[in-house]
């Protein structure tokens, strides 16, 4: 029973061998990670259609992965572009007509200041947030839904298919509650390699939690002639699993085009690493390039923005072999993975020296995705007698979508270039992607 209760929800996380081309959940490495945990090669659903597959089909319910990779995608997005703490702490000195001067602003947190930390200077910082995620494309980790089928075959009977079957159960799981929380420790060193550019290295260490329940799920027994026999109610069911290891290391160069008395422009790159263990959820199972231009104005409010757009490679996270399926003769074709989304990403806000010792940042960030898979609620209908029966369930479909972020926090000094820093991450869209409750992020850093 909690082999089938569970099978969508936590299998459509923890997705297999069928869900992911190049990932074989029967044996090897990748059978005791994460993504296998709850996987379909159990049994739950390797005998068992979905709603809508199509006729002549190869068991495997090709509906089912195809929502597996769709939150797949949406997860390896998120853990690839999460917000990292800026390289900046302490004041800056300027040179205006060669006397220095001193500015208190203590910078942004979330996004790089334009200016550059200096030559032969060394930041260092650590950061820790936890993302405790809450929807999924606008509906709510608390109650998915899905559906989906399976058929009995008779004593002895060959070349058994659902056409043929003796009876057909179609169950339908109208709440699955997911839990889903990322707890991430960051940290950050930047080096000043001139006067004009900086070299920096980031690296995440994060543990991964998921929890599912299953409070409600019906199985629907209908015989050959489509004649509903009988309903049952199933039990609750519940799984938990964890993962904790080094996430994708980020390493980064910023240069500056122009240092003026007030206004700073600078360009550079973000380069990121496939590290982080994509099996266990810590990491996209993709490279990424994120090359940006950026603008800072030093004064004791501070505006600032910044521009870049964010390339990846293919991630196994993201195979199209079942959301988008192509057949050869009724069978299934195996396709290669596709790029993790990416697309323009953008910062504004500012920075206000309240003190000499203390500023307050606020930010609005936002981020494209093209082409991702997205869920979308949908119902089936079974033509079963006395009446038929309609299931809700889930498909996975491609789209592409653009998320905003508002971000406020502050940072203190209490002496030399020590800052201790504080933010608050809130969502203002939740209608695509995977999204969080408000993120706390602690910090603290210093530059020698």
């Amino acid at each position: 029973m909690k082999r089938r209760a569970l099978q969508i929800l936590l299998l459509s996380i923890f997705s297999c061998s069928a869900a992911l081309a190049q990932i074989n959940c029967n044996s090897g490495s990748a059978s005791n990670k994460l993504v296998c945990e709850f996987p379909f090669a159990t049994g739950a659903l390797t005998n068992a259609s979905a709603l809508g597959q199509s006729s002549g089909v190869p068991a495997g319910a090709v509906p089912a992965l195809g929502v597996a990779t769709g939150l797949n995608v949406a997860v390896a997005t998120q853990l690839s572009q999460l917000p990292l703490a800026s390289a900046s702490a302490g004041t800056v000195v300027a040179y205006k007509n060669g006397v220095p001067e001193t500015f208190n602003n203590l910078g942004p947190i979330l996004v790089d200041r334009a200016q550059t930390v200096g030559k032969g200077k060394v930041f260092i910082g650590v950061t820790a947030s936890q993302y405790v995620f809450t929807d999924v494309d606008g509906k709510s980790l608390s109650s998915l839904q899905f559906s989906y089928s399976r058929y009995a075959c008779a004593a002895g009977q060959s070349n058994c298919t659902q056409n043929n079957a003796v009876s057909t159960t179609y169950t339908q799981e109208p709440q699955n509650r997911l839990a889903f929380v990322v707890n991430q420790l960051v940290a950050v060193a930047t080096v000043g390699v001139t006067t004009k550019m900086d070299l920096s290295v980031i690296v995440p260490v994060t543990r991964v939690s998921l929890g599912s329940s299953i409070p409600s799920s019906t199985n629907y027994v209908v015989n050959s002639s489509g004649t509903l026999l009988f309903s049952q109610a199933n039990a609750l069911s519940y799984a938990f699993g964890t993962a904790s290891g080094v996430g994708d290391i980020e390493a980064s160069f910023k240069y500056s085009l122009y240092a003026g008395e007030h206004a700073t422009v600078s360009t550079g790159s973000i380069f990121r690493m496939r590290s982080g263990d994509e099996l266990n959820l810590l990491g996209s199972g993709a490279w990424g390039f994120n090359p940006f231009i950026t603008y800072s104005y030093l004064a004791k409010f501070s505006p600032h923005a910044k521009i870049g757009y964010q390339w990846n490679t293919d991630s196994d996270l993201n195979n199209p072999t079942y959301t988008d399926p192509i057949y050869n003769n009724g069978a299934i074709v195996t396709q290669p993975d596709k790029q993790l989304p990416g697309g323009v990403q953008y910062d504004i806000g500012g920075d206000w020296a309240l003190a000499k010792r203390f500023t307050v940042a606020l930010d609005l960030l936002g981020y494209q995705f093209i082409n991702s898979e997205q869920l979308v609620f949908s119902t089936a209908v079974v033509n079963a007698s006395p009446n038929p029966l309609t299931l809700p369930t889930t498909t996975a479909q491609s789209a592409s979508y653009s998320i905003n972020d508002a971000s406020a926090g502050f940072k203190w000094n209490p002496g030399a270039n020590l800052v201790l820093s504080a933010n608050l991450l809130s969502q203002i869209n939740n209608n695509e992607g995977l999204r969080a409750r408000p993120t706390p992020l602690l910090g603290v850093a210093y530059k020698f």
